[in-house]
């Protein structure tokens, strides 16, 4: 068998890991499953009316005044931020309440300041009012984690930085977190094949071998086609990360196949990650290998993260415990009118 990966390792420091120049191409963008040529994709869609359907029925609704009065409304910004939800709130007022007019004053991802008009309503008061907190939830959230994702991204200065699989909100975070200039990472679990520490403790005990052997057989003999659209192993030590590249490594030169492995670096901290990414490189994995640093991945520690070298950070703090943006709806009591009786 033909063993990949000995080429001479460089001197300790010798390369400057600052900026990463991707040697492979992420495949931690997933947004363009989102989005078709001008309008959201069926899978967006989806995913936008089971929350807008929970939402509404988790809500209740209480009718106060007469139901001929018609109103303006405004939805209005009491915190700056990045806009995002526009595209839910379109849905939701489409699918329940059509005859409810809107005229948005910010575009999806456009930023906005304290006091800025970000949307107006005008329509019957009862249908506006019955979606009013439903309509603040969405767009505070998802503004929120919009907004929160930015800060990160502009900090980072070029190193790509993705959410994880802790979603609140599903597809909805993590397409807040594409408005605010992050990857997705994958969409649900049919969207890419992720081996963590359970999956392969299992794979060990159902082998009968020892977790590094158990990886290089399952590598070795893995039906690539059934991993979806690219596939991640977690590793928490520099040794088991050279154990998985190698076995990726080869079976890409004996099968000449061309695909990329994502290595998770999990809970590694920055000085040993960085360890990591350069025991990859100094064995050429870099080729097929892609590394990616998860757990415990601070907005206060990212200076520390952009010396390391990985390919793209990963993280839940960009939509997990995010404040929501203050948004707040006024009617405008200039607007209101009453429809004439129909007596």
């Amino acid at each position: 068998m033909t063993e990949f990966g000995h080429s001479e390792t460089p001197a300790a420091g010798e390369e400057d890991l600052s900026t990463t120049a991707h040697r492979v191409r992420l495949p931690h963008d997933r947004a363009s499953d989102l989005w078709t040529e001008n309008s959201p994709s069926p899978l967006l869609v989806e995913s936008m009316e089971r929350w807008t359907k929970a939402l509404l029925e988790d809500d209740g609704y209480r009718p106060i005044g007469q139901t001929r009065v018609l109103v303006r409304a405004r939805i209005i910004a009491k915190q700056a931020g990045v806009l995002c939800g526009s595209h839910v709130v379109n849905h939701l007022i489409r699918t329940r309440l059509p005859e409810v007019q809107m005229s948005w004053h910010k575009r999806e991802g456009e930023q906005f300041n304290v006091d800025d008009t970000l949307l107006i309503l005008d329509g019957a008061a009862l249908e506006i009012l019955s979606v009013e907190r439903v309509i603040i939830n969405l767009l505070g959230r998802m503004s929120g984690i919009a907004t929160e994702t930015e800060r990160w991204v502009n900090r980072l200065n070029g190193l790509r930085v993705a959410c994880t699989r802790k979603t609140a909100w599903g597809i909805l975070d993590k397409w807040a977190v594409h408005i605010g200039g992050g990857l997705t990472h994958r969409l649900r679990k049919s969207d890419a094949w992720m081996i963590k520490e359970n999956d392969q403790t299992v794979l060990k005990m159902d082998l009968g071998e020892s977790k590094k052997e158990a990886m290089r057989k399952w590598i070795s003999t893995t039906d690539l086609n059934n991993h979806g659209a690219f596939t991640v192993i977690e590793v928490d030590t520099i040794s088991m990360a050279n154990v998985v590249a190698n076995a990726w490594c080869n079976r890409m030169m004996e099968t000449e196949e061309n695909r990329t492995l994502v290595i998770m670096l999990d809970n590694m901290g920055p000085a040993k990650t960085k360890e990591a990414v350069l025991d990859i490189r100094s064995h050429g994995y870099d080729k097929w290998i892609c590394t990616e640093a998860s757990g415990n991945v601070r907005f206060e520690d990212l200076d520390d993260w952009m010396t390391a070298g990985v390919d793209v950070l990963s993280t839940s703090s960009m939509n997990m415990g995010v404040r929501s943006i203050d948004i707040s709806m006024l009617v405008d009591e200039s607007g209101v009118r009453t429809l004439p009786s129909e007596d």
